[in-house]
């Protein structure tokens, strides 16, 4: 018999995000087109719940989160920083435990500008390879792949 197994997860209040997305439709400066399927786009976005964007797979981004030695998480810009909050926090510098898990498929691929362009730099192949003026896709996935 399989009985379910509980986890930790993460989550990701998504809310701030998809205001600013559903402002970008509506001040025109992303379309979508046809038109109509504006309706599903601002349906998901504006119920849109926290999403978990943890997995627990041995591939793929790791979540950027660490444990001090009393379990108190940190969480920073980078793990430079991470270990100088945890330094600050228990007036010494500690051995840091890195969080196991993965960002999901979806927080994950957004990382791929990040990690294979240069971006934020505007550099020659991210204005080659990413230049994202048209996105081509199927209806049944806007939410998912593209609102998320």
């Amino acid at each position: 018999m399989l009985e379910p197994y509980l986890t930790e997860q993460w989550y990701l209040n998504v809310t701030p995000l998809a205001e600013k997305a559903i402002e970008a439709v509506e001040k025109g400066r992303t379309r979508i087109v046809p038109e109509q399927w504006q309706n599903v786009y601002f349906n998901w976005m504006r119920n849109i719940q926290p999403w978990c964007i943890s997995r627990q797979l041995w591939w793929g981004h790791q979540i950027p989160a660490w444990y001090g030695p009393d379990g108190r998480i940190f969480v920073e810009e980078t793990e430079k920083d991470t270990q100088a909050a945890a330094a600050k926090h228990y007036g010494k510098a500690v051995a840091l435990t890195r969080d196991e898990d993965v960002l999901d498929t979806w927080f994950s691929s957004a990382l791929w500008p990040f990690s294979t362009l240069g971006w934020p730099e505007q550099t020659p192949e991210l204005k080659r390879y990413y230049p994202t003026s048209v996105l081509v896709t199927m209806f049944d996935i806007i939410f998912f792949w593209v609102a998320g």
